[in-house]
């Protein structure tokens, strides 16, 4: 069963390589049991050198709120909305510089993270952003900031999944005052996840 699930993971990774193969491309990492899924929006410059999501600065932040859950990293699936470094060239230095997540380019990637969740049916799905929220639910009009640190429900393929938005981890890097709202959510999703999960 595992192995079924992690070539179609393989698989479906490939297409999408195929799809953006002109893109430089971080695919999701980590145990395909996990009972939830962490998704960010996506890789960055660091990120993209390692090939691995969640390293850096926003990947301490991270991996701080896991440490509040108890939970291993090693015992996580961590992937992003869109998995390829979405860059501009900065006029000042001409270097490049993450973007922010366009309409169409959420929408794109859409099929894709649906089709990864369909295979790893994880028991929570924890969003990290607008992007992501948004991405998941399929409400464009969704907002962190009116939905985060609440266990919601969306449908995707026809399959009810339990979605707990929470800030982007970077977002308390730009601003602090944050950071108390932020571990307060981390708090509740603990608690909703000692009510369901069963590891």
């Amino acid at each position: 069963m595992l192995k079924d699930i992690r070539n179609e993971l393989d698989a479906l990774y490939g297409r999408y390589e195929t799809e953006y193969k002109n893109e430089e491309i971080v695919l999701g990492d980590g145990c395909i049991e996990s009972p939830f899924v962490i998704i960010g929006e996506a890789p960055g410059k660091e990120e993209v050198r390692l090939r691995k999501p969640f390293v850096g600065a926003a990947g301490k932040n991270l991996d701080e709120f896991i440490n509040v859950l108890g939970i291993k990293r090693e015992n996580l699936f961590i992937t992003n909305t869109i998995k390829y470094r979405l860059g501009k060239v900065n006029p000042k230095t001409q270097r490049i510089v993450n973007r922010p997540a366009t309409v169409q380019d959420i929408r794109n990637n859409q099929r894709w993270l649906h089709d990864e969740i369909s295979l790893l049916k994880p028991q929570i799905i924890v969003t990290l952003g607008n992007v992501p929220l948004k991405a998941v639910t399929g409400n464009f009009k969704a907002s962190i900031g009116d939905m985060h640190g609440i266990l919601h429900s969306c449908n995707i393929a026809g399959n009810i999944f339990k979605v707990f938005p929470l800030y982007h981890p970077a977002s308390i890097i730009y601003n602090r005052a944050l950071k108390e709202t932020y571990y307060q959510d981390v708090v509740n999703l603990k608690n909703e996840i000692n009510n369901i999960v069963i590891i």
